[in-house]
């Protein structure tokens, strides 16, 4: 199998670039900086055939949306034999899940506020002439006419990986199943359809030293068009994977929340929370702490 460092320098000799430096890394690529206020994205695994020219296109029409903060622009795409790649514009800020330990109580009530005030100008592009589904997922092609329809049909599909895993591990399963099927019937059927990051939380966002939301990365297959509280559940729920938010943080997190959205919401939060568990539940031997993180969710039901 082929080192990072060996894709790496496949692709700087394919770009005929001499130099990169290391920005960061995530579960599916490594990023570095090659200059000129750009950024180079190596991927890990090849992507399909159409995620990278869905993905340029997306982001080629965010930049025509007035938002506080920066999105990714994409400047150009390929592969090398295997290796899949492409090249953005560098965006301002730092990884806000580095940031946070740092920062002090007062601190991080105002970087959580920041954190959250970002969502509703995300929420306010809206992309009525799409399906709901996931518009960056050409591998699945994802959609339905209805919201519901979409969320059971991308369990179902989720599930043909996951159900042996999860009927092994969590009993009484097809009860949890059914259960959560029933329960979108509740949902309303046609909410308007928002832009939905779909993995949003704190390794998802930059910001500047005192925690300023700066710039949200990442759009991914993970990206819906639907209910924007979908979006609540993630930047709640997600940020339990991460040891050093507290208690407190996560109390004040909840109560910006509800002050925002409503008590009420957290019945559909949560219905999404489940949602997310079952999302996630086919990751099993690639990323066990997110399968755990998922069984922890489906056992509480």
């Amino acid at each position: 199998m082929m080192t990072e460092r060996k894709r790496l320098e496949e692709v700087l000799r394919h770009l005929k670039i001499q130099t990169a430096s290391f920005v960061g890394r995530g579960m599916t690529s490594s990023l570095y900086d090659i200059g000129g206020g750009r950024v180079l994205k190596v991927h890990n695994e090849p992507q399909p055939q159409e995620y990278l020219p869905r993905l340029r296109r997306f982001s080629e029409q965010l930049q025509s949306f007035s938002l506080p903060f920066a999105v990714p622009h994409i400047y150009e795409y390929g592969e090398v034999g295997e290796i899949h790649y492409h090249v953005e514009k560098r965006l301002p800020g730092q990884d806000f899940a580095e940031l946070f330990p740092r920062l002090t109580a007062v601190e991080r009530r105002r970087a959580i506020a920041s954190y959250l005030d970002g969502l509703p100008h995300l929420h306010a592009v809206q992309l009525p002439q799409l399906p709901f589904g996931e518009p960056l997922n050409p591998q699945e092609d994802i959609t339905s006419q209805t919201w519901p329809g979409y969320l059971q049909a991308r369990v179902e599909a989720t599930l043909t990986r996951s159900y042996a895993d999860l009927k092994e591990d969590l009993p009484g399963v097809d009860r949890i199943v059914d259960g959560f099927f029933r329960e979108l019937n509740t949902l309303p059927p046609r909410p308007p359809k928002c832009l939905v990051h779909g993995d949003y939380f704190p390794g998802n966002v930059l910001s500047d030293e005192r925690g300023n939301l700066t710039a949200v990365v990442d759009f991914s297959a993970l990206t819906m068009i639907g209910d924007p509280l979908m979006d609540l559940a993630g930047a709640y729920y997600f940020c339990r994977i991460f040891d050093f938010v507290t208690e407190a943080d996560y109390d004040f997190l909840r109560s910006r929340i509800t002050a925002r959205y409503g008590a009420h919401s957290w019945q559909r939060i949560d219905l999404y929370y489940t949602f997310y568990a079952f999302r996630f539940s086919e990751c099993k031997i690639p990323d066990n702490h997110t399968y755990l993180w998922s069984l922890s969710r489906l056992r509480e039901l």
